[in-house]
């Protein structure tokens, strides 16, 4: 490793003072969005012992089942085992995170620096070094990756690219050394696979770590070695960790996403998505390079579909650009390859979430990596281009001028993010067409403690809902808060809500939000908080099962038919469909034992219990079955049943 000269570790410290005090206002928010159901109601994340299968359970709990990210799972229970369900411990650990990979991007800099301009003198090296301060600054302070550090839940981004910048650490490594004729070879060929599925432990964007490596080669190293052979070896690797794995990713993706419903819930098709992507993307870079605060946020789900290559035509002037950008690369490579490399990553970056996956339109997280790419480009521009020592200090002054601009952005970025009323103020006042923004606006101000009904903020809050359920992309959680809020402070409840509530769950298919409000209804019924029709929320269940059985509905069911209804028998009989339909989600059969135990069924509790059991391959159900034993165990002899004797 190229040591480190003291003014380096000097403005490294610098650094990292800066980043902390530029995040330290955006601690004290809480949990938002999916923050929810990954940390806040996952509860078997919520370990509280050292008991093993307490561990292997909260490991395994991430609500993404094709992909369960154990190493972040790992990490937040960490921190519940610490500092329990409390926010700004969590974010505090993002922090860290994100200071270490600060420290791995000024590495990985200096080293694609100097091995982009081999022979460097004393002055080049300093260059090098001021040049590397300025990519780790700029990537550190700059407000597009604020949302891998404040929203707690991406963690998984920022985590697994500590992967993802310690592998090309290693691969520049390895590829100094077989240059120069003394190995390296193993490091070279096990980096990017070994790295990369470390990563993909914390998040499946580490999987993206060969392509990286590719593009290393076409700008920096061309596939060279001190070896004849060396072309033909480094085809066979990346035939082997980049080819093959993509066939097989394509061929497992392809299937459902060319199927008849390929996007269910979502409002485009694959075209549009396509055809959207370019003009998020150059969003992406134009946010990266002149941060708009404005337009930054967590809810972009108001962002305009394109429905044809000329609606809107930005669509069309997006997919020139790009190409025109990418083709740009491929011709300086040989001459800027720094510059070359920084584009072609951050094009590489958005192969995963701008093409044909099924996501949500735009995240920023996304750009943790991409954003790199665009800083060393802008770092060979800036401080490495100019040989005229005045266009030298231009440059300098200008990157200066652009990390302070990009520091004050971030600040003013946290503070926002500073309680979660302030937080849901500023969101909405961005987004005035986001039906999310709203509505969680809305929320907050019905979370304010000792709301009376004839409050100018409880009739502010009945608006935000209003608004909410109106906007074009709405769906009915603006609804399902206006019911809980009135049904709280004894207001009437407006059968509007109700019909468009069912309105809607027949006429669209089920998502995340719409059985998020069906549970939260469920919820403040049980609590004995909201006293709703019984028919209504009949007829509610009825319009959510319109589209057939769903198992997560049904649980939802059981609960309602259990704690409000009173019907036990009804109940277990929707749980047990809920749990043959979806045997790998435990809860449902964890619901079904503690409801025998309750009914003194204990040969079936006891059936159930060894089938929960049987299920985790990992042990990772143990420590539940272990309490869901004691408490049969405590029933039979409190309440026994007598066996009737044998004739």
């Amino acid at each position: 490793m190229t040591p480190t000269s003291r003014f380096a570790k000097f403005a490294l410290l610098l650094l990292t003072l800066l980043v902390m005090l530029a995040y330290w206002p955006g601690l004290g928010g809480g949990f938002i969005f999916d923050d929810r159901p990954n940390i806040y109601a996952n509860t078997a994340l919520h370990v509280s012992s050292l008991k093993w299968a307490e561990w292997v359970a909260a490991t395994l709990s991430s609500p993404a089942a094709n992909f369960p990210r154990p190493l972040a799972m790992f990490t937040f229970a960490v921190n519940h085992y610490f500092t329990g369900l409390d926010a700004w411990p969590m974010k505090l650990t993002n922090v860290a995170i994100h200071l270490l990979n600060t420290y791995l991007v000024f590495r990985l800099a200096l080293s694609l620096i100097r091995c982009a301009t081999p022979g460097f003198s004393e002055s080049s090296a300093k260059r090098s070094e001021q040049a590397a301060l300025f990519v780790a600054a700029a990537w550190a302070l700059n407000p597009i990756n604020l949302m891998a550090v404040l929203y707690v839940v991406q963690r998984m981004e920022s985590l697994c690219h500590v992967f993802v910048f310690a592998g090309l650490l290693a691969y520049l490594r390895g590829r100094e050394l077989t240059m120069r004729g003394q190995g390296g070879w193993w490091l070279v060929a096990g980096s990017l696979p070994v790295f990369g599925v470390l990563g993909a432990l914390s998040k499946e964007s580490a999987l993206l770590l060969p392509v990286y490596g590719l593009c290393l080669e076409l700008c920096i190293f061309r596939f060279r070695g001190a070896h004849s052979k060396s072309r033909l070896w480094f085809f066979l690797l990346y035939l082997t960790i980049l080819v093959v794995p993509a066939i097989l990713a394509l061929s497992r993706l392809l299937p459902p996403v060319l199927g008849p419903d390929p996007f269910p819930g979502r409002d485009f098709n694959l075209v549009e998505r396509l055809l959207t992507e370019p003009r998020v993307v150059l969003d992406y870079l134009r946010w990266t390079i002149y941060p708009s605060i404005q337009e930054m946020s967590i809810y972009q789900d108001d962002y305009v579909i394109s429905r044809s290559l000329f609606d809107p035509l930005s669509t069309a002037i997006a997919i020139v650009l790009l190409l025109g950008l990418g083709l740009f690369a491929i011709w300086v490579r040989t001459r800027r390859p720094l510059m070359a490399l920084g584009v072609l990553w951050f094009l590489s970056a958005q192969l995963m979430t701008a093409t044909i996956i099924p996501l949500e339109l735009v995240f920023e997280h996304r750009n943790y990596f991409a954003s790199f790419g665009v800083c060393l480009a802008l770092a060979d521009l800036l401080l490495l281009l100019a040989d005229n020592a005045t266009w030298r200090k231009a440059g300098t002054g200008i990157a200066v001028l652009f990390v302070l601009i990009l520091g004050l952005a971030t600040t003013l970025r946290a503070w926002e993010w500073r309680d979660p009323l302030s937080f849901a103020i500023s969101e909405a006042g961005k987004h005035p067409d986001s039906p999310r923004a709203v509505y969680s606006l809305g929320v907050a101000l019905a979370n304010i403690p000792d709301l009376q009904p004839d409050s100018p903020i409880v009739a502010a809050a009945f608006e935000r809902f209003d608004h909410a359920r109106q906007l074009p992309k709405s769906n009915i959680l603006p609804d399902q808060a206006a019911l809980v809020l009135a049904a709280r402070l004894n207001l009437p409840l407006e059968d509007e809500w109700w019909v468009h509530m069912q309105t809607r769950l027949r006429d669209r298919p089920l998502g995340p939000q719409e059985l998020a409000a069906l549970g939260g209804l469920t919820t403040c019924a049980s609590e004995r908080r909201c006293d709703f029709p019984v028919d209504q929320m009949m007829a509610t269940f009825q319009a959510a099962l319109s589209h057939g059985p769903n198992p997560e509905v049904e649980s939802v069911l059981g609960g309602y038919f259990l704690n409000v209804l009173r019907q036990p028998d009804m109940a277990l009989f929707l749980w047990h469909g809920a749990t043959e339909r979806n045997p790998r989600e435990p809860q449902y059969r964890i619901s079904v034992i503690k409801l025998l135990i309750a009914l003194r069924r204990y040969d079936e509790a006891r059936d159930e219990l060894l089938q929960l059991r049987q299920s985790g391959k990992m042990g990772q159900y143990e420590s539940v079955a272990e309490q869901l034993a004691v408490r049969l165990s405590r029933a039979e002899e409190t309440f026994p049943v007598p066996r009737s004797n044998p004739r």
